[in-house]
This record gives structure tokens, sequence and C-alpha cells, in this order.
């Protein structure tokens, strides 16, 4: 009896070591403490909810090691991914060739299973390019105009279709478009829309559904607000930054009820929507109301899904340590520039927004003529602000402003501040309104040394962290 009673205390003492060893090790690192934490792995987890948005995760490529040569460019590009991911373009007949021709030849040079899709039947670059209008129902052709110009287009008179008609058209391709990339690769784990101005970084992008189940109902890409119901807003994903369905997700959207025999009971998914197809400016917005309508909300991962051009990209915390995944409105000449520069690069470790900087050679230059970089984001002092007399006064403002990492002075009279570090864009001369834009190197140079990025910062879903 003594010796088991000397057994029971010894446990007991072990025990009270263990847990209060625990106790001080939890208090020490953080002088909180909550019992569960002890014995619970996910107890940090749960403590974290409100702490940082993204994932610290660590990925691998896809990639082998590249050429920046464009012939050799796909040599290192993961094909064999293609069989899971359904990549499809949306182009418009009115659109310039040249920017087709920059995206078929740069973007997706290497997407051997590329769906292209479109308002006219024809091919592009060997790819046949399918006309998706043609399985809207009759019923939806209620706009005079909209039907005019698309048997223009049917009759192969491109010229016949301007730039307004082309966008009255682009509004009602995207359900079909989804239906026709389904009917192509229904067995597709990921489907990967993007237009012609988009740019991909394909790594980051294999990297991002590397960690995600398709199994699962996901829709990404960057948020903008969609049509309100009574109890909330919706959201889309803004089409022109690319987005991203799941198998699941794709699966629901396009699920039709059938009847005691197998038959379909239920319209097409273009036909179940045909009154907001025809109603909407945006069809981009369609396709995110149709989702929330069979229970998909969106993931917004914004900024890696971004809907600035490269050149209107600000640079700052917001856009330094996340990994880039996309882009809109890009240039052909950064089409074919960013492509090689990427495929040059190792790809050990993600692109990140701060690897981007160094593509644009800001940090090189302090001051451009006839350029303007303060178009987005930018504000001004006040009036009778000294800053306003001349490019000189202007740069000196905001060597001497905390806030101001570039500057834009117009000869007009005006000096525009901008709190990040942004390349801006060329502007014609105007001999009454002269722009030059400056930057200061010295706090650009300040602000990258305090600002390295320990690791890569996968943002998590967000509808409130927004472009």
């Amino acid at each position: 009896m003594f010796n088991r009673w000397k057994s029971a205390i010894l446990v007991y003492a072990v025990l009270l070591f263990i847990v209060g060893t625990a106790l001080f090790h939890k208090l020490d690192k953080d002088d909180s403490f909550s019992p569960s934490s002890i014995f619970n792995d996910n107890a940090a987890a749960v403590a974290t909810q409100e702490g940082p948005d993204f994932w610290g995760w660590e990925t691998k490529t896809r990639f082998s090691s590249g050429s920046n040569e464009k012939e050799q460019i796909c040599d290192s590009f993961p094909s064999h991914i293609l069989s899971q991911v359904q990549v499809v373009l949306k182009i418009g007949a009115s659109e310039l060739p040249d920017r087709l021709d920059a995206q078929i030849s740069t973007v997706t040079r290497c997407i051997s299973n590329l769906l292209v899709v479109s308002d006219m039947e024809s091919e592009l670059h060997g790819h046949r390019v399918h006309d998706v209008l043609a399985d809207l129902p009759e019923s939806v052709w209620t706009n005079k105009a909209d039907l005019e110009a698309y048997l223009a287009l049917k009759q192969g008179n491109t010229k016949a279709v301007n730039g307004q008609q082309g966008w009255n058209l682009d509004r009602m391709k995207f359900l079909p478009m989804v239906e026709r990339a389904y009917d192509v690769n229904p067995t597709a784990k990921w489907y990967v829309f993007l237009e012609s101005d988009t740019y991909y970084v394909w790594d980051n992008l294999f990297r991002l559904l590397d960690q995600f189940d398709p199994t699962v109902p996901l829709y990404f890409g960057s948020p903008s607000p969609g049509k309100p119901t009574a109890e909330e807003t919706t959201w889309f994903a803004y089409g022109g930054s690319g987005f991203i369905i799941s198998a699941a997700a794709m699966q629901k959207l396009v699920y039709r009820k059938t009847g005691a025999y197998g038959e379909y009971i239920q319209p097409s998914l273009s036909a179940q929507y045909e009154d907001i197809i025809r109603g909407t400016d945006c069809g981009d917005t369609v396709i995110g109301w149709a989702l929330y309508e069979k229970g998909v909300k969106l993931s917004g991962l914004w900024p890696m899904f971004n809907a600035h051009a490269l050149h209107s990209i600000p640079f700052d915390e917001m856009h330094w340590c996340r990994p880039v995944i996309s882009m809109h409105k890009t240039k052909l000449a950064d089409m074919e520039g960013l492509t090689k520069w990427e495929n040059g690069r190792d790809r050990t470790y993600p692109l990140l927004y701060a690897d981007l900087f160094n593509y644009t050679g800001m940090g090189t230059f302090d001051q451009r003529p006839d350029w303007d970089n303060a178009d987005w984001g930018g504000w001004q002092e006040p009036p009778e602000s000294s800053a306003h007399t001349s490019f000189e006064a202007c740069g000196k403002a905001c060597h001497g402003n905390a806030d101001c990492l570039s500057y834009t002075y117009s000869s007009s009279g005006h000096c525009f501040f901008i709190r990040s570090m942004r390349l801006g864009d060329k502007r014609p001369v105007n001999p009454e309104d002269r722009q030059t834009a400056g930057w200061d190197l010295e706090k650009m140079q300040k602000w990258r040394e305090s600002h390295q990025c320990e690791r890569a910062q996968w943002v998590k879903p967000s509808l409130s962290r927004i472009f």
C-alpha cells in the first residue's frame, strides 16, 4: 500500500514538473498563458487569427533552369502541369492584331492547351479561336446594335465594329466562355482565365495552386464590388487581372438539374442569366454573381492579382514582399521584356514586388522629362507652397516631406507628391503644360534598406483589402 502511494506521489510530481516547466516557458516567451495551449498544437493558430494577413509558405518552383533566349523560353516551362490546369484566353475580333500577337508570343507562348475564345470564329497562331457568342440563346439578342455588330463579325467584317461595339459584345462572352472551358476540359483541376493585356507570372501562379485543394469550391482574383443583395455586397474578380476557378466551383457553376430519365430540366448557365447578361456593362460581374448564387464567394487575393499595369504599380508596403501573380494593361514591350527577364532569373524563390522593382530600373535615375508618375495616388501641397514654382522647388519640397518618395512637376505651376515609388509613363510634349517626373533616390534607398523581405507574404483571402 505504501509503495503504491509512493508511486502515485512520484507520478503527480512528474506531471506537476512538466506543467510547471511549460507554464514557465510560455510566460517567459510572451507574458500570456492559456492552459489549453500546453496540450493543443492548434492553439497558436487560433491565437493568431487576427494577426498577419498572409501565409509564410515555403514554396517550390515547377520550372526547370531557364534561358532568356526567345526560342528556348518554353524549354523550362512545366508543360506537364497543363493536364491539370486549363488556361483560357478571352479576346475580341476587333482588338489590335499587335496586342494579340504579343500575348501569344510571350505570356501564353508555352501554353500548349490554350483555349482562345472570342466573338468570331478564326485562327490565331495555330490556335483555334472559338466563337462563344454562338452558344448564347437567341433571346439574349434584344439590342439591335449588338446583334448587327455580331452579324458583321460572323461575315468577317471586323472593320465594321468599333471599340465601343466590341466592348458591348465582350460583356456577353463571360458565361459562355466558362461553359466552353468546362466542355473542352471537364477533368481539369483548375481553370485560369486571362485577357489579351493580362500578364501572368506562371511560376507564382503554379506555386499558389499547389497550396490549395481544387475539390473545394474556390474563386480567386482581385476583388471588385458587384451586384448588391438585401443583406450584403457581392464581389467579383476583376477580369483584366485574371481569375481562377477550381474544379469544384466550376462544377457548381455549370451544374444543371435533371429529370427522372437524366434529361436536363434546367437551361444552360448562359440561359439562366440572360437577363443579367443583357443588362450589365461588365461581364466579369455576371460570373461573380452566378458563383455567389451557387454558393461560391470570391477569395480576394489583391495585390497578388493586380489591376495595375507595371508602370503604374505603387511600390510600397503593400506592393513589396507579396508575390506577383498578375498585372493588367501590360504594354507590348513589357510583355516581351518581362518574359525574357523572368526566364533568366533564379526561380529558387517566388518573384516578389521587391524583385519586380529592379526590372523597372527605378533607383538608377532621378528625373525624366515629359513624364508623369503622379497620375494615380498623388497629392498637392497647399496653393501658397513654394513647391509649385519650379521643378527644382518641387523636388526640394518632396525631399523635405517624410511621406514623399516620388513627384511630378507641371509647368502650369503644380507640384504633385507620391507616397510610393512609382515609375509612371511618358506624356505627349505640351509646350503649355510640360510635365517632369522626379524621384527622391536617397529616401528610396533608405526605404528599401529598411524593408528587407525575410519571406514571401502569400496574402490570405480578403474582401476588405481591395484595389
